[in-house]
């Protein structure tokens, strides 16, 4: 038996066991294609998922402070966001809204909202997912997908892209996207085909800890929220490199490489990407909207040029243009920005399509033979 395999018998105290079925990976067709070998890019690469509109979504606070005793917490703790986007052809308009967790803490509790490091650990969980660490567990209440990992597991992941984190904030991090919550409010619109979408859940569903202490020996589960459980079932997830969008010290860098693999999907050194700097950093959540003052506009373009020069190095970007854009005061107000993408980075881009064209006719595969036992029976 694998030392990682999940069964009855090594779930934390916290979960009951009663009338409990696990499976793993292998033995659940949706999470076989989840997990299934990427063997059409280079080996040196790590494969992991991106669900493509929630990772685009501006999920992260990106303040300083974060994390405030509760005495001495802002007066509003609901922090709000627009979602403007376009995916696949369909335009995404609405809000979202992250409200804090409670932790719990020796003389007095905390408020904390999800910021860099949580999005760190939650990159890293869903790569170990990807690498095999998920189940589907089954009892009276319905199913759900638990990721599972040893804590020096987790870290180990984050260690592989130089993000690694002590045990107490890996476990606070932990706590925090379980404890903190996203709604959303948000309309489609396809070919004039409006639909509205409205939900409200935790980064993470429950988290269960083993009675055994030590990152070494701690096991410890992790239930995903409704929307990545809905998003594996419809194989609506894509693949992209964990370890060269997550390599940068720079979460922007991360945030903007992670960005180009969902979106830039048809990339060619022929081809360019474009965005505007003002409404590019409210998507990454460092400004709430385009009403900002000279000094900000440039401490943002001082951001975005530090994270230029890290995607040139890395191989990602050949170059980038970038040219101001002026009121009918002929003063900038904002900069537009084209990107020029390697070689490499393009053929990582077809490694990655390739791959997702296999997942898409094995699924496809999977429902004719399901529809046609349905036909049989």
């Amino acid at each position: 038996m694998s030392k990682n395999k999940l069964t009855i018998n090594n779930l934390p105290e916290t979960i009951s066991t009663k009338g409990l079925v696990v499976q793993e990976a292998a033995e659940v067709e949706q999470l076989k294609l989840f997990t299934d070998v990427h063997f059409e890019g280079l080996k040196s690469n790590s494969l992991s998922n991106t669900f493509p509109l929630y990772d685009l979504w501006s999920r992260f606070v990106r303040v300083k402070t974060t994390i405030y005793p509760i005495r001495q917490a802002p007066e509003r703790l609901v922090n709000s966001r627009s979602i403007s986007d376009k995916l696949d052809g369909v335009e995404y308009t609405g809000e979202l809204q992250i409200s804090p967790a409670v932790i719990k803490g020796k003389e007095t509790d905390y408020v904390a909202w999800p910021s860099d490091r949580e999005e760190k650990v939650e990159r890293a969980l869903i790569s170990l997912a990807t690498k095999g660490n998920i189940s589907k567990i089954n009892n009276a209440s319905g199913t759900r997908y638990a990721i599972h990992f040893k804590m020096n597991e987790l870290n180990a992941e984050l260690k592989s892209v130089n993000q690694s984190l002590s045990y107490p904030d890996l476990k606070e991090a932990l706590l925090i996207l379980s404890g903190s919550q996203l709604s959303f409010n948000y309309s489609t619109n396809s070919n004039g085909e409006v639909e509205t979408n409205e939900a409200k859940m935790p980064y993470l569903g429950s988290i269960h800890f083993s009675g055994k202490k030590g990152p070494s020996t701690q096991r410890c589960i992790v239930f995903l929220n409704e929307y990545m459980a809905q998003q594996i079932e419809t194989v609506s997830y894509k693949g992209y490199y964990f370890n060269q969008a997550q390599q940068f010290k720079r979460t922007l860098s991360s945030w903007l490489t992670t960005r180009l693999y969902t979106l830039f999907r048809y990339a060619s050194p022929e081809k360019t990407y474009h965005f505007m700097l003002v409404r590019i950093m409210i998507k990454f959540g460092s400004i709430e909207s385009e009403d900002i003052t000279e000094n900000r506009l440039i401490a943002i373009r001082r951001n975005m040029t530090s994270t230029m020069k890290d995607l040139i190095n890395a191989g990602i970007l050949e170059k980038y243009d970038i040219a101001a854009v002026k009121d009918d005061e002929d003063k900038v107000i904002d900069y537009k920005y084209t990107l020029y993408p390697t070689e490499g980075f393009c053929d990582e881009i077809v490694s990655l399509n390739k791959h997702a064209k296999k997942i898409k006719i094995k699924s496809n595969t999977t429902e004719e033979v399901v529809e046609t036992l349905l036909i049989e029976q």
